[in-house]
């Protein structure tokens, strides 16, 4: 008799919103990456205030830039924010 698998383990946990957009732990390079890249263009043209933040300072909780959560909402698996700032370097 096969057992099938929970969706619980099966969820992309949601890890937080950036910039209006979902952010979970399969697109998180992804988002990250983007506003890293479009803010020497926000610099250029007077739009972005102080110096472009790396990765690291975007996802860090601390900043405000990523609206974190300490738990995934769909499946409640708690999020590991060490693990997630050390695959955004």
């Amino acid at each position: 008799m096969d057992k099938k698998q929970s969706p619980i383990n099966n969820c992309d946990c949601l890890i937080g919103f950036l910039s209006g957009e979902q952010v979970s732990k399969s697109n998180i390079d992804f988002e990250v990456q983007a506003i890293v890249n479009i803010q020497p263009t926000f610099k250029k043209y007077g739009l972005l205030n102080g110096e472009p933040q790396s990765k690291r300072q975007i996802v860090d909780g601390r900043k405000g830039y990523l609206s974190r959560f300490s738990y995934c909402p769909f499946c409640g698996e708690k999020v590991n924010w060490k693990q997630v700032l050390s695959n955004c370097t």
